[in-house]
């Protein structure tokens, strides 16, 4: 057992953000400790090698386009292996379940409504600079439901329908809790083109070995000391220091960098207490409550990239054929709209998408009732901007906060949890100057 040692930062949680703040502290020159609660690295990414026949499994985070500055110059850093999606020869549409034969997904009498949707949300997305805190920008009226957006810029029929389960489909939230603004925060970020932030979404470059491959380098690149299966239970700061109780012991250190989920704050014990909008926020949660299914099929065309509205998944793309059938990743904006177990559910899902299907496998992480998650990627709820944008990345004395959720431009994305484990890095060393 470890007991009070004594360290200049300790970092809680080994993903993405504290794997990057901790190489930059030690880059420094400080002593670092990592505490992660699960038995592995990565936090909400999670690759499983062992997949379908030879087929790695991203249970969480799995693209990255360009536009990402932050995770692709770490990619080239590295020189981690990564390939482009390949594209597929046309789109599915499915509405309600019936597969369209058309190349569009409304009737040619909709074509100005489709592409009234596609003009809202790039005028929407023009409005506004991502890398700017949003709360101070003039776009409270897109800080609402996903579904009041829709009706709000009056999108009607299956034009509207598959606009909203698109942003469902990308918040992982649903209609009536995620916010437009997370959403069209997405294609502002790709220079306000829809078809960049589909990249962005489903058809960007993956990780050939998996996002383990490039947390491994910046863990290894690093060198801060790491302990696995070590969830932390209480924080008590006081000035000269910081006192951590986790799991299997207690620790000191000059400064503590939290990048755990929000929804887990609520779990740890703090001394002081939070305040009161970070506890908010905590008990709150983010609208990220959905569900991802791997399901490995037969009869479905190898180069499938549906999308549905009314339907149990709002996404369904095929990633690679093995020997035995199509690897197809699924999104679905609720928990519990499909019974990842239970594979003629799956079944039933995927065939809303190709009617012939048959499900041999299928794989899911359960993330929003994960203990270390409560939820799947970050994204706001309808009115969080304006209460806790700001406050999630506030640093409470020696106590600061990372994670992709306090990130600007690439929020609930690899690469806001690198730019804020960046960002926390040096805040912490500026810290430590003054003091």
């Amino acid at each position: 057992m470890h007991e009070m040692d004594r360290y200049d930062v300790v970092v809680i949680g080994a993903g993405f953000a504290g794997l990057t703040a901790a190489r930059e502290l030690r880059e420094a020159g400080k002593n670092v400790l990592i505490l992660e609660a699960r038995d592995r690295i990565g936090g909400s990414t999670w690759y499983q090698p062992d997949g379908f026949d030879g087929f790695g499994l991203e249970m969480g985070g799995t693209w990255i386009v360009p536009q990402q500055t932050h995770v692709w110059a770490e990619v080239r850093r590295y020189g981690v292996a990564i390939k482009d999606s390949e594209m597929p020869s046309r789109m599915t549409w499915s509405d309600r379940g019936e597969v369209l034969e058309s190349l569009l997904p409304v009737a040619p009498h909709e074509y100005e409504q489709l592409e009234h949707a596609v003009r809202s949300l790039i005028e929407a997305a023009s409005r506004f600079d991502p890398l700017r805190p949003l709360s101070e920008q003039d776009v409270a009226d897109l800080d609402v439901p996903i579904g009041r957006w829709a009706e709000d810029v009056g999108l009607t029929g299956n034009a509207k329908e598959l606009m909203i389960s698109w942003f469902c489909g990308c918040a992982n939230a649903d209609a009536e809790t995620g916010s437009a603004l997370d959403v069209i925060r997405w294609c502002s970020s790709m220079d306000s083109s829809l078809w960049g932030m589909v990249q962005a979404s489903v058809l960007g470059f993956t990780f050939v070995g998996g996002t383990a491959s490039l947390a491994r380098a910046i863990l290894a690149d690093g060198g801060a000391e790491l302990r696995l299966s070590s969830p932390v239970r209480g924080i008590d700061a006081d000035e000269k220091g910081v006192t951590v109780a986790y799991d299997g012991g207690v620790v000191r250190g000059d400064r503590v960098l939290m990048t755990t989920p929000v929804g887990v704050w609520q779990d740890i014990e703090f001394t002081p207490a939070l305040p009161a909008d970070k506890l908010a926020m905590s008990r709150e949660n983010h609208a990220g409550q959905g569900q991802k299914v791997w399901a490995l099929a037969r009869d479905v065309p190898a180069d499938i990239s549906g999308f549905g509205w009314g339907t149990s998944f709002d996404y369904v793309g095929a990633m690679e054929t093995t020997e035995r059938g199509v690897v197809l990743v699924c999104f679905a904006p609720e928990h519990d709209r499909v019974d990842a177990g239970d594979l003629v559910d799956v079944q039933r899902a995927v065939r809303e998408f190709a009617p012939r299907a048959e499900v041999l496998d299928a794989r899911s992480h359960d993330w929003v009732h994960d203990e270390f998650s409560k939820g799947t990627w970050a994204t706001f709820r309808a009115g969080q901007f304006a209460k806790y944008e700001l406050c999630v990345g506030r640093p409470e004395g020696r106590v600061h906060f990372g994670g992709s959720h306090t990130a600007r431009r690439w929020r609930t994305f690899i690469d806001g949890a690198i730019e804020s484990g960046k960002r926390a890095a040096a805040e912490i060393l500026a810290a430590a100057k003054e003091s």
